[in-house]
């Protein structure tokens, strides 16, 4: 997991060194001119990358507890509380990074308005120290810590303990904690797809998600949220991150990757799992309170090929999604729990939805 971040960072690197020239030949006051306009440009691109964190985030905040339910397996505490270290973000970022507070240690980079995190008193950029009696590792092992372990260290129906370090003094915290599913955001530029849930995080491309609408956005972190939920990548086999441009890249900084990204996409397009999660993401939006009538219009608008128009696959899934909200909209009628039992059984198949015999897609198209 650390090192697809690394990766991430490594390749952001690249594609931001591109523009840079060099200034053997300039003078001190040139080169620091440059330096100046160079870190400008690059605190403007980790504000933008933030930015569109802070809305997955959001989506996020809401809609975890509600998947909760789906796995029980993929509960934890979730005090309301994103931190994470200076390597979420790439290497030529460090200098913007620090100025934002953030290095190899463990900061707090979002505290939810209202949450037990807000209430009990933990400020952004407060450093993290110990979780109770636990110490927190600082450089290499800061991130791994902040990915796979800390979520296990938070207590449910019981006060949590923290230490933090703010403006130079320790200070003791007492968070509570609830039950929810909680994922860290890694969000670059280098994603072949939308989105990829590799089961220990999430990740965002930049450009798909930048100037989304609020329920678009939840459309899309629903998506991705209720994959890593119910283990997809696990079982597909998918284990590791996007693809050969990723290997490609690594390539320049002497790693060697093995070819691990290029297999990323070989069973990407399951109809079975993308259809798994559409239904999944619906029920968990309309729990939420999100309004789903949306939902199949912008995914169909995503999906559609500028010259070859919607594919079988995603004709399957387009057809699934107006169904699921027809079956949501009448058990909302009915007065019956918005809740995907039938789907969570493990024993559902895409011919059990009938799409065809319900006029929803053409016979040849399955």
């Amino acid at each position: 997991m650390r090192r697809l971040i690394l990766f991430l960072a490594a390749a952001c690197g690249l594609f931001l060194l591109g523009g840079c020239q060099t200034t053997e030949s300039l003078s001190a006051e040139e080169k620091e001119r440059l330096h100046q306009e160079e870190l400008a440009m690059k605190e403007r691109y980790l504000k933008r990358v933030q930015s569109a964190e802070e809305s997955v985030y959001e989506s996020l905040h809401s809609l975890g507890p509600v998947v909760a339910d789906y796995n029980d397996k993929e509960v934890y505490g979730y005090a309301g509380a994103i931190f994470v270290t200076a390597r979420f973000y790439p290497s030529e970022l460090s200098e913007a990074a620090a100025s934002r507070g953030l290095g190899d240690f463990v900061t707090a980079r979002r505290v939810m308005e209202g949450s037990p995190a807000d209430e009990g008193g933990l400020l952004v950029g407060d450093r993290l120290i110990r979780i109770n009696g636990k110490k927190v590792p600082k450089g290499d092992g800061a991130t791994t810590f902040v990915v796979e372990r800390m979520k296990k260290l938070w207590l449910v129906e019981e006060s949590n303990i923290l230490v933090v370090e703010r403006n130079g003094e320790e200070l003791t915290l007492e968070i509570d904690a609830e039950k929810s599913v909680y994922y860290n955001v890694v969000v670059t530029p280098f994603l072949r797809d939308e989105t990829y849930a590799e089961g220990k995080a999430l990740y965002f491309s930049l450009k798909s998600i930048e100037g989304l609408e609020e329920e678009e956005m939840d459309f899309v972190c629903a998506f991705a949220l209720v994959q890593n939920v119910m283990k997809h990548a696990k079982m597909k086999g998918q284990n590791e991150l996007v693809g050969g441009v990723v290997d490609v890249i690594a390539m320049f900084y002497g790693l060697n990757t093995g070819g691990i990204f290029g297999g990323m996409g070989r069973n990407a397009h399951k109809a079975g799992f993308l259809i798994e999660s559409d239904i999944l993401a619906l029920y968990a939006l309309a729990a939420a309170g999100v309004d789903i009538s949306g939902y199949p219009d912008f995914w169909e608008e995503r999906l559609a090929d500028p010259e070859k128009g919607i594919d079988r696959v995603s004709s399957e899934r387009i057809a699934a999604m107006r169904q699921t909200i027809a079956e949501i909209e009448e058990k909302r009628a009915n007065g019956e729990p918005i809740y995907p039992m039938e789907y969570l059984s493990g024993d559902w198949t895409i011919k059990d939805l009938d799409l065809e015999e319900a006029g929803l897609i053409e016979s040849e198209a399955l």
